[in-house]
């Protein structure tokens, strides 16, 4: 969603910006929910000041980075967070059908100092910003902050998207992140439908690149995977790297199964006669004299 929001400094002397999830997770969901009444997100029609989101989402929206990896936080610590929220008298949640909808509750608690309490604005005002006579900046510069204002306003800005494109991080330079980039590249060319990635998506994609499998061997089961999806569904679509992961899990298994099992079994005399002579090590020639 577009738009912006308004924050008062009585954030940073309120517990709650001591309690570092709930914090993150009030901020999120007043940076998403619709700053007008009638928008639509997940196929129903929001009021000013709500967002609809599942737990299991809101997990992935609050990753963190911990080390080199990123981390998905536990649902009940969002359901607690959430709890503490509608006990604080700032969000209303209701349970749907389609997740939970929650409600920005315009609280006195942080009522702006200009005496209103209304956190939404819409996206990109028309209003030019005026220069106060506190501000120190020059004429030229005032002038250049409206233009870009109005080349904003004049121009089509796309909403930002829930998935993101693959960043370039200080990891692509290794062994690891160009690993990674190589099977998301190769995933999102045969999925053949946009060139972003879910935060689920990526954390399944580093797992699979963490497997101890060879980047070509993990190419070459994704395009088994989705020739055998597509041979079984032929307008079918495989959307989440998710699900590639538990086949690929599910036949390194199977392959692995199969290897011990073969070396397991014992072979019968017979058997390695019928072997040696399939591989032309004897003859029934030399068998016979």
């Amino acid at each position: 969603m577009s738009g912006w929001v308004k924050l008062t400094k009585q954030f940073t002397n309120d517990e709650l910006w001591f309690n570092v999830t709930a914090f993150r997770l009030y901020v999120w969901i007043l940076l998403k929910a619709a700053y007008a009444d009638g928008i639509v997100l997940n196929g129903m029609k929001l009021k000013k000041g709500q967002y609809i989101r599942a737990f299991s989402q809101l997990s992935e929206d609050l990753m963190y980075i911990e080390g080199r990896s990123k981390k998905a936080l536990a649902k009940s610590t969002v359901k607690r967070a959430v709890d503490k929220l509608v006990k604080k008298g700032l969000l209303i949640a209701e349970e749907t059908p389609l997740g939970t909808l929650f409600t920005v509750v315009n609280s006195d608690d942080f009522r702006c100092l200009d005496g209103t309490d209304d956190f939404f604005c819409p996206p990109f005002r028309e209003t030019e910003v005026k220069q106060s006579q506190n501000d120190n900046k020059t004429e030229v510069e005032q002038n250049n902050r409206n233009q870009e204002l109005k080349n904003l306003n004049n121009n089509d800005v796309d909403p930002p998207q829930e998935n993101f494109p693959l960043q370039e991080s200080s990891e692509d330079n290794s062994v690891k992140g160009k690993r990674i980039r190589r099977i998301a590249n190769r995933f999102i060319a045969l999925r053949n439908q946009g060139v972003s990635l879910s935060p689920k998506d990526q954390l399944a994609l580093e797992r699979i690149c963490n497997l101890p499998v060879k980047t070509e061997k993990l190419e070459s089961l994704l395009d088994e995977i989705f020739a055998e999806y597509h041979s079984k569904i032929p307008n079918g679509k495989i959307s989440s790297v998710s699900y590639c992961e538990k086949v690929i899990r599910t036949k390194l298994e199977a392959e692995k199964n199969a290897n011990q099992k073969n070396k397991s079994k014992k072979e019968s005399m017979s058997e390695r006669v019928e072997r040696l002579i399939q591989e032309g090590k004897i003859s029934l020639k030399e068998e016979i004299q």
